[in-house]
């Protein structure tokens, strides 16, 4: 079956319809993807209300980048979650006394103390002022069934590589590589083969 794949960029600019509801909640058995491109969470919310809009988050991957607005931040550092650290705590006190008599007699003493504690503590993985303060090419990706995900954008037009289709030598030291690799592998099953078939006639 041919898959329909849509690319809904500015998907604020078309408000709520509810063609796009029945596409993301019916036609996926259909063949159908959508991409939507929100420019903040508020969009979202805006486009699919009455909390419609956590039907649509949660049968799709979320990827967010370049976030510049508090309820993202705060949306995306809820989704984190947390971490568990190590809190310590400590001090340091002296002291010092000195006592003396009338026939000229005198005490000196001194005193100190050393403390040091540790305690562990919930912290988010990112607080949202964090994550407004990450650079641009940041990306933090949501996808079912699998862990957050940390990448860096790459602008097509400054790699080099992106686009270009490898010549005949990089296509041939490929090749190379394989066949190489493959010879190894073949010898190496030789060997062992080598050494059970000796065993065992011995």
């Amino acid at each position: 079956m041919n898959k329909v794949h849509f690319v809904l960029d500015e998907a604020a600019s078309l408000g709520h319809m509810e063609a796009l509801d029945d596409a993301v909640d019916k036609y996926r058995g259909y063949g159908v993807r959508l991409q939507f491109y929100f420019q903040s969470v508020s969009q979202l919310r805006k486009c699919f209300p009455d909390g419609q809009d956590q039907t649509l988050l949660s049968n799709v991957s979320q990827v967010f980048c370049g976030t510049n607005d508090l309820p993202s931040a705060d949306y995306v550092s809820n989704r984190l979650g947390e971490e568990t650290i190590v809190v310590r705590s400590g001090g340091t006190s002296t002291g010092t006394s000195r006592q003396s008599s009338n026939k000229g007699d005198g005490s000196y003493s001194t005193s100190s103390n050393v403390s040091d504690n540790w305690g562990q503590q919930g912290r988010k993985l990112l607080k949202p002022e964090e994550i407004l303060a990450l650079p641009d090419r940041s990306v933090i990706t949501f996808t079912p069934g699998v862990p957050p995900i940390w990448t860096t954008r790459i602008r097509y037009f400054e790699e080099r590589n992106l686009t270009r289709r490898p010549g005949l030598w990089e296509r041939f030291k490929a090749m190379a590589n394989v066949v190489t690799g493959s010879l190894i592998l073949l010898l190496v099953m030789a060997g062992f083969l080598v050494m059970v078939c000796s065993g065992s006639l011995r």
